[in-house]
């Protein structure tokens, strides 16, 4: 209670200090109190945590959240201790202001993004690229160009997990090509990014605020080809040109498809319109933008003949599911002869994730005979093009309901009756004439001493029963939205806007604008990108709005885009290739090519002081 006591007196002295000093530290500049220390010590304690996502299994947005939280609490007792209950509720809506927008922004381009995923729009690319027969120099120069391209329609993350998957297809064993490719693509897709609002978060809060017009972006189209093709040069001709091993894929796209990607364009001129001839939020443009694909989706619905929205899990399997596995759970037979009595369609595994049962009904529902199957790891073969881990494996990994969660947001359920156990229901496009809706449940096999020695799943057709289980619904596309990267920047904008209420971002502005002059500042905040996630950056200086040219705008806008190339932690893009080529692209593989990467970044700034001088 003693230290409780000694702690408020300490919060307290510095705001009763400022209360009664008119003329000593004004309003607003509360740097030199406690109030603002622990805010600062707050944020610094709470995004050292961010980059550790992975690590310690924590989602970035849950400690920003917090720290946002404590640090407008900290702001609020400040002014209420110099008497003024208000300028702290008037600071926070300005920031929730800037959120609202930003959000409603990101959910309607995020929602075009999934219902063009969902319509085959990317895996018909992708299928086409690998299917082409290019020599691994012609798939590092075109999957680098199209990033470049893509980008600033897409996002960079979306353009690089598209990109990047193409070249894993087709680079397959040799490390070296897709290590080289990724990195290109990462440096493409960022640099691509840069040119336009729709291409990074930064461009779009640059737009947003009104500090580079829409049109006044591509002056920096020139740098951000620089950018890319320097490292680009260097980099091919690392590559060999030998052919790749011959791949054949086809994807149909589902129909729709082309309309949602022109309505998407539509959407964009409509966000520019409402921004540029009717001075409204973009924001709101995009929104209106949403309702066109509601019609669309309304009319795909009509046309497919599916109008009943459904709830995947429950809409389609109760709890009656889990008998097979409750059945398991409570015989003593071994176990081969009770999956082979379970009329339903069942596989087994070890720890290793190898195939060790799979009954009858397994082989009548994908095809694959139990002698094809058991003794190998290919329990995903019957249900995707390529491998990837299925809910038999996801159970067995640490922290199980996360990888769950990953792999099939949305459409799964913890058991309600077994522990540990699993349900989800997924619709494969490419299973029969028409595709068929599988539903499955999967629970860790444990022996007497309570050790887990492998996995069961059982597989049930609900084709038949459920009918509507393909239909487009624009609902469900925006429930797959990025919700923890949404709810991310609700914590960054909240926690930057804190410590600028603190007087911290004047103070710094002064040392970065006014000493050192704006040139080696927006240098050095694209440098910063690299190391820190380059939102809150932006944010900052945004918030500062120090004092510069049209063309320092643009410098800045080009380099917090750019910059996170320099590390593979430093943009998105490099932090999604990482996880999907584990152990080919890594952060080791793209530091040695870091040196040729500060020299594209280098080569776009001059170019840009060069081109755009006139601005300057």
């Amino acid at each position: 209670m003693r230290t409780l006591f000694s702690l408020l007196i300490l919060l307290l002295i510095p705001a009763g200090a400022l209360a009664a000093d008119g003329h000593g530290v004004a309003v607003g500049d509360l740097t030199a109190t406690a109030y603002g220390y622990i805010g600062v010590l707050v944020f610094v304690a709470a995004y050292c945590l961010v980059p550790l996502e992975n690590k310690i299994h924590l989602r970035k947005s849950k400690p920003v959240l917090i720290a946002a939280g404590i640090i407008w609490v900290l702001i609020a007792l400040a002014y209420i201790g110099l008497g003024d209950p208000h300028t702290a509720h008037e600071a926070i809506k300005a920031s929730l202001l800037e959120y609202a927008e930003l959000f409603l922004f990101l959910l309607a381009a995020m929602t075009y993004i999934n219902s063009m995923e969902e319509r085959n729009v990317f895996q018909a690319l992708r299928a086409w690229l690998v299917s082409r027969g290019f020599s691994l120099r012609t798939v590092f120069w075109v999957t680098g160009l199209l990033a470049f391209f893509i980008s600033p329609v897409a996002d960079n993350l979306t353009t690089a997990l598209l990109m990047g998957a193409v070249v894993m297809a087709v680079g397959g064993d040799n490390k070296k090509f897709v290590a080289l490719a990724c990195i290109n693509i990462v440096v493409a897709a960022n640099a691509g990014g840069a040119f336009s609002p729709f291409g990074d978060i930064t461009t779009l809060m640059v737009w947003q605020k009104g500090k580079v017009e829409f049109h006044e972006f591509f002056d920096i189209f020139l740098p951000s080809v620089v950018n890319w093709l320097v490292p680009a040069l260097c980099m091919s001709f690392a590559v060999g040109n030998a052919p790749p091993k011959q791949l054949k894929e086809t994807v149909s796209l589902k129909y729709g498809a082309r309309g949602i990607v022109a309505l998407f364009l539509c959407t964009i001129i409509t966000a520019v319109s409402f921004h540029n001839f009717l001075h409204l939020p973009p924001a709101a443009g995009m929104m209106f933008g949403l309702g066109y694909l509601g019609i669309l989706s309304y009319h795909i619905k009509r046309h497919e003949g599916r109008t009943e929205r459904y709830d995947y899990i429950l809409g389609a399997r109760g709890d009656e599911s889990m008998y097979p596995l409750t059945w398991i759970v409570k015989r003593k037979k071994r176990l081969e002869h009770i999956i082979d009595q379970i009329p339903s369609a069942v596989f087994a595994s070890d720890t290793n994730h190898v195939i060790t049962h799979w009954n009858k009904a397994m082989e009548r529902l994908t095809g694959v005979p139990a002698s094809e199957a058991i003794g190998t790891n290919r329990h995903w073969y019957p249900f995707y093009k390529e491998p990837r881990p299925v809910l038999a494996d996801l159970i067995l990994n640490y922290m199980p309901g996360q990888e769950v969660e990953r792999h099939y947001q949305g459409e799964y359920r913890k058991s309600p009756i077994i522990e540990d156990a699993y349900d989800a229901t997924r619709f494969f496009s490419d299973m029969g004439e028409h595709g068929r809706l599988i539903s499955f449940s999967a629970m860790p096999l444990k022996d007497l001493d309570g050790q887990v020695i492998g996995a069961v799943e059982v597989l049930e057709d609900f084709t038949d029963r459920q009918a509507s289980a393909q239909h487009f619904d624009v609902m469900k596309n925006i429930a797959r939205a990025e919700w923890d990267t949404l709810l991310f920047f609700y914590g960054v904008i909240l926690c930057v806007g804190g410590l600028s209420q603190f007087g911290y971002l004047a103070k710094i502005s002064n040392f970065f604008y006014l000493d050192l002059g704006p040139t080696v500042a927006n240098t050095m905040v694209g440098i910063l990108s690299a190391i820190v996630d380059n939102i809150p950056v932006m944010f900052a200086v945004l918030s500062m709005d120090p004092a510069m040219s049209h063309g320092q705008w643009l410098l800045v806008t080009l380099t917090a885009g750019v910059g996170g190339s320099l590390l593979s932690i430093g943009s998105a893009a490099g932090v999604a290739l990482m996880g999907t080529a584990r152990g080919t692209y890594t952060f080791g593989a793209h530091l040695k090519w870091a040196p040729i990467i500060a020299l594209g970044y280098i080569a776009s700034i001059l170019v840009h002081l060069w081109f755009n001088a006139s601005l300057m």
